[in-house]
């Protein structure tokens, strides 16, 4: 059996297990996904030494890892030198890569809930790897006019009272919906779309009130993180597992998992 796992710190509720190991059961892969848990960066070689070794035949990579593994491979794909952090490593012989998966996993969010950007006006929070790779998907796509802001400046957002159409981006691990009740007024006022990176659930509260106005316009990270998992799949095993998967049957037992 190959292992898989997924590195990084708090990462105790991460649904990346439920999504591997679906898949690997599904397609009759003899593979396990778990987490590994990782709470001072020196553990960093440890993992290198048992991929190398076969223990580990490839991980994920989250927070606040993305970077610090890029010393210690050997190759990098071109999305992980642009955006500067790595989410998948895979090990093939004996050569140890680093891959981004998340711009893809966010340009199968897009175009799976049919979200149209040309002539809207983008303003990201965050400027972490997250932001880095939706802005290089966002780029692949064509121009946009993206504004860039961050936990201190982000009431600025609230300012802005052009005509265009506003899209906000969250790529931070903060919840402003849930906690920042100025900017959640802005966002049901004004009728914006917000697309959260985050796939933890919204408080009861404020889904009540988005379901009262308008909840077609708040998009969760969970599309973005099943397809970057799939896309990882298909890197470790050199092969288009993803093609087979049924997505309407794991996106239903995902929802299940989470009572959502």
């Amino acid at each position: 059996m190959k292992n898989f796992y997924v590195i990084g710190k708090n990462i105790q509720s991460s649904l990346s297990p439920f999504i591997h190991n679906y898949v690997f059961q599904s397609s009759n892969i003899d593979a396990n996904y778990a987490i590994k848990e990782i709470n001072d960066s020196n553990r960093v070689f440890d993992i290198i030494e048992q991929i190398k070794n076969g223990i580990i035949a490839g991980v994920n990579i989250t927070n606040p890892y993305k970077k610090i593994f890029f010393s210690y491979l050997s190759s990098f794909d071109d999305p992980s030198k642009e955006i500067g952090a790595i989410n998948c490593i895979n090990y093939n012989s004996g050569k140890i890569s680093g891959h981004n998966t998340d711009w893809y996993g966010f340009l199968k969010m897009l175009e799976g809930n049919n979200i149209k950007l040309k002539n809207k006006k983008i303003k990201i929070i965050g400027s972490g790897g997250g932001a880095k790779a939706v802005i290089y998907a966002l780029n692949l796509k064509g121009s946009y006019q993206i504004e860039i802001y961050n936990r201190q400046n982000i009431h600025n957002i609230i300012r802005d009272f052009s005509n265009k159409e506003i899209v906000i981006i969250n790529c931070t691990p903060y919840h402003f919906l849930n906690r920042d009740k100025t900017i959640f007024d802005y966002f049901i006022s004004r009728k914006i779309l917000w697309i959260d990176l985050l796939y933890t659930k919204l408080s009861t509260n404020i889904v009540e009130k988005m379901n009262q106005n308008h909840k077609e316009l708040y998009i969760n990270g969970i599309d973005m993180l099943i397809y970057q998992a799939l896309a990882s799949i298909d890197i470790w095993f050199s092969k288009n597992i993803s093609k087979n998967v049924d997505l309407y049957g794991l996106k239903s037992a995902l929802k299940k998992e989470i009572n959502a």
